[in-house]
């Protein structure tokens, strides 16, 4: 599928735009831009057949997304006579910072910083960036979104088609189009404080700093910052957002269905406590006395790993677009008497890595396959060209590095060949990638239980279009002799996917939960480690069933009208996988057990 940037992904649910009620008094509006020219509807009435205002902020990650675009639609209509304006109306913004940031997108038309709060409370502003096409009269002809952002809408070039419009004296064909963006602050006066009130120093920051700002901090995969009450403050309609609708944290497990370790949700009280903090105005309080925020190694998650890997070179794409599958063969060999306990991987560039997996061979196959390609690596679409000995790990959208307890690692044979498998999604221009991974080791000891990885699949995906609870299933039965312990679980689909349920029946007649998740999405996929191990007794069944939404109604489809999709490796193919890391008391190193048709 098309791997979106995690700053977008995270816009891409916000609030939608309910309504707007004409302002009577937007014809009698004025303002002053930046170089001091002062401006209103009235005075551009003669020679204007419609000015163009859109809220503008330097802090919303948004805004770069839509910056070529409003630069090219004011060059090509500035002649038309349409006229556009930017205005910057949120609490924080300094001239310096605007004209920095105006500088740094290349905006070429007036922008207005004093007044620009005034004019977005007039025309109903609610989120950055919004456009808002306003005739002479005082008259929106048009508010929302600058162009589509949702998969199926991202070719509707709405404020294009608003302005084409008017310039050819036609009614605009829509006139209010969903918003997505950064919600706006206004600036408004601090609520005096009251008895019991909610302030981040006492009760925001806790939350704040356990549950959002290893994500949200610079390096990370959080599109802004949370490590300060002046970045909670200035996100906090964001964070209320999200968190009311439990979109952030973002963890997927259905309660009942396995006990995980670091589970990273917010309980209700927590999410009222935010709510309630929003609303008052999102008081400081007493910051001397709030916890200081946690601190966090650049580069790495767990800090230098002992040993890191990379690709032997920069890998090119040369632009033709689509997806590619490129397998890089790294040798490997680990310092004497060492395991395997972690691995971080760190994509070169994420925006065409749609996936990276980890691949150990001992065969030397992946050596020729390599040698016969004249390209940095080997492409092979369909597989690796080799049988695996192990899966170290894998890298999509939402993975956090994975750490092993409790005397679990991975045991591999001094020298292998690691075969770097990457999925490149390319759209349509020259891009460089050079991914690395690092390895957390250890050294071996007597008591170390090798971990093995199980793969539970079913490639017999056919989802007719239409279909809106399509069903797949795979199982895998354990050893019939001996129990085996479940030690952590992930699930792998593509974009229509809904939802999983996987668990274990035993041979007595007892069912296991091991994993559930309800609202499945392709950008937030996370291995998940179970508190204690789950003891799978022999001849145990492990059962698992994906669900997918192939219809119009499902807002992830890309195809609109939907099309018939099957099991494949491609971007709009899917996939049903069930990852499940186990320990077999009988194994003396680490190995990869297939599963499934």
């Amino acid at each position: 599928m098309v791997r979106w940037s995690i700053a977008t992904v995270l816009l891409g649910g916000l609030l939608v735009w309910a309504g707007y009620e004409t302002k009577p008094t937007l014809q009698t509006l004025s303002w002053t831009d930046l170089s001091g020219k002062r401006a209103s509807l009235n005075t551009l009435a003669k020679d204007t057949k419609a000015v163009v205002f859109v809220t503008l902020s330097s802090r919303c990650p948004a805004v770069p997304r839509y910056a070529p675009r409003l630069n090219t639609l004011s060059k090509t209509y500035r002649a038309k006579g349409v006229a556009f304006v930017g205005i910057y109306p949120e609490a924080d913004e300094t001239s310096e910072k605007v004209r920095a940031h105006a500088k740094q997108m290349g905006f070429k038309f007036p922008l207005v910083l004093e007044d620009a709060p005034r004019l977005a409370r007039a025309l109903g502003a609610t989120h950055i960036p919004q456009a808002f096409v306003v005739s002479p009269q005082g008259k929106v002809l048009y508010s929302g979104a600058i162009s589509g952002v949702a998969k199926r809408d991202v070719g509707q070039a709405y404020l294009q088609e608003a302005v084409g419009a008017v310039v050819a004296g036609r009614s605009v064909p829509v006139a209010k189009t969903t918003v997505v963006g950064c919600f706006l602050n206004l600036p408004e006066e601090a609520p005096a404080p009251k008895a019991e009130q909610v302030t981040f120093a006492e009760h925001i920051a806790p939350i704040i700093y356990s549950r959002c700002t290893t994500c949200h901090h610079p390096g990370d995969i959080g599109p802004f910052p949370l490590q300060s009450y002046e970045d909670a403050r200035r996100w906090a309609k964001e964070i209320k957002y999200y968190t009311s609708r439990r979109l952030m944290p973002p963890w997927k497990p259905q309660p009942g269905f396995g006990e995980f370790r670091d589970a990273f949700y917010l309980t209700d009280e927590q999410i009222q406590l935010i709510a309630r903090w929003v609303d008052e105005g999102a008081p400081a309080g007493d910051l001397s006395k709030a916890p200081k925020p946690p601190k966090f190694s650049k580069g790495w998650y767990y800090g230098e790993p002992d040993l890191i890997v990379e690709m032997p070179q920069e890998y090119e794409l040369q632009g033709v677009g689509g997806d590619e599958y490129r397998y890089f063969v790294i040798p490997v060999e680990l310092p004497e008497n060492k395991v395997i306990v972690g691995i971080d991987i760190q994509p070169g560039n994420r925006e065409i890595v749609h996936h990276a997996n980890m691949f150990v061979d001992v065969s030397g196959r992946a050596r020729q396959l390599d040698a016969e390609d004249p390209e940095p690596g080997y492409s092979n679409f369909g597989g690796t060209g080799f049988i695996p000995m192990m899966m170290l790990g894998g890298w999509v959208p939402g993975m956090r590095p994975i750490r092993l307890h409790d005397q679990h690692a991975v045991a591999l044979p001094r020298r292998f060949d690691l075969v770097m498998q990457v999925h490149y999604f390319n759209r349509g221009k020259k891009e460089k990638d050079r991914t690395r991974v690092g390895l957390y080791l250890k050294d071996r000891q007597p008591d170390h239980k090798p971990v093995q990885l199980v793969v539970i699949s079913n490639r017999n995906i056919n989802i007719p279009p239409g279909e809106r609870d399509y069903r797949i299933r795979a199982s895998w039965r354990t050893p019939a002799d001996r129990p085996v312990y479940a030690l952590a679980i992930m699930a792998h689909m593509h974009l229509i996917a809904r939802g999983t349920e996987v668990i274990a029946r035993t041979p007595d007649g007892r069912t296991i939960p091991l994993l559930r998740i309800n609202d499945y999405d392709f950008n937030w996929q996370q291995s998940y480690f179970y508190k204690e191990p789950i003891e799978l007794p022999p001849g145990t069944v492990v059962e698992a069933v994906g669900w997918y939404d192939n219809s119009s109604e499902n807002p992830s489809n890309p195809s609109n009208p939907p099309r018939l999709v099957r099991y494949g490796e491609g971007t709009y193919d899917e996939m049903f996988f069930i990852f499940m890391a186990i320990h077999d008391p009988k194994a003396q190193s680490s190995f990869l057990i297939p599963a499934g048709s």
